[in-house]
């Protein structure tokens, strides 16, 4: 949506010639004018409300994926985690605690042995234990039998308030974690929105991350000349023109065709190259045109090896 968005503006600034001004095809190729587009821009965030305590990336900084961009003061949730932690530990500890139910397994044996005797006694002396001392004697017995049951039970719910404790450590983790931006995606800074030390709520913008080594190409296609099967998914040659007339190419695929006709019976393609560096600057920049050969008659190295592939299965 970015990419098409970003096309229809430069339309719109006059900076993109009409379709029918920009088709050729040459050779049986297609030779079509397009336009470099930024394939992912992100507008990173603030998670968390804070103060930010470190911002130590600027406009035109590039960062690998993961890369630590800002920081926004993460003392109380460290301390957090901290304490969620002990808590998970001593709930653990509980869980494992085994010892009421092994007091209430020795009881119940006791109790069991002194209420037989008891029986065993009244067999062989009629009356040598009054029979309240018997009643006495089993509810012992059973009083302990349901104290086993009681501590399973408690080391049961000992054990799911583990859980909850496990739980409750990682939404602290999360929660430091957020505090921590980090690029989603190798790419450069091209704008920063606030400085270090200033404070940010959630959902304010940070920073602006571009990513520059993976680049779309969008042109229009002529439905009377190309349907969309025939040009989806095959290589394409961008060649741009660089300062004093000098030429420059890079190789891509094309991964979109649009479905839907404009009014004029064209379509649009939409190419993702890879972009190269060359002495420290990117050879494609968005925003500029560039000349899209589709080779038609040809597979993408991705078809090809899929092709190899099933040939391979079937041999």
């Amino acid at each position: 949506m970015k990419a098409i968005t970003c096309l229809f503006a430069l339309i719109l600034a006059g900076q993109v010639t009409t379709p029918a001004d920009r088709y050729s095809t040459p050779d049986g190729n297609p030779v079509l004018d397009a336009n470099i587009l930024v394939k992912d821009e992100v507008r990173i965030p603030a998670v968390e409300a804070g103060m930010l305590i470190e911002m130590n990336v600027r406009e035109g900084s590039h960062m690998k994926k993961d890369q630590v961009l800002a920081r926004i003061d993460d003392r109380k949730a460290k301390a957090a985690v901290k304490v969620t932690r002990y808590a998970e530990q001593a709930a653990q500890k509980a869980a494992e605690q085994d010892i009421e139910k092994r007091y209430a397994q020795a009881a119940a044996a006791v109790a069991e042995v002194e209420w037989q005797q008891g029986l065993e006694s009244n067999r062989q002396h009629r009356g040598a234990v009054v029979e309240s001392e018997l009643r006495r004697m089993k509810l012992d017995f059973k009083r302990a039998k349901l104290q086993i049951e009681k501590a399973i039970n408690d080391q049961y719910l000992a054990g799911l308030d583990a859980n909850t404790k496990t739980a409750e450590r990682e939404a602290a983790e999360m929660e430091l974690d957020w505090r921590t931006i980090r690029a989603p995606f190798d790419g450069d800074v091209t704008k920063t929105n606030v400085q270090q030390s200033e404070w940010v709520n959630p959902g304010d913008p940070i920073l602006t991350l571009t990513r520059f080594d993976t680049l779309y190409v969008e042109a229009f296609v002529n439905a009377k000349d190309f349907d969309r099967g025939e040009v989806f998914g095959k290589p394409v040659t961008i060649e741009v023109t660089k300062a004093r007339g000098r030429k420059a190419t890079v190789e891509g695929t094309i991964v979109h065709a649009d479905q839907i006709l404009q009014h004029t019976g064209i379509y649009t393609v939409r190419a993702e190259v890879t972009n190269q560096q060359v002495n420290g600057s990117w050879l494609l920049q968005p925003g500029g045109v560039a000349r899209m050969t589709i080779h038609i008659d040809q597979q993408s190295q991705q078809s090809r090896a899929q092709s190899s592939e099933a040939t391979e299965i079937r041999r």
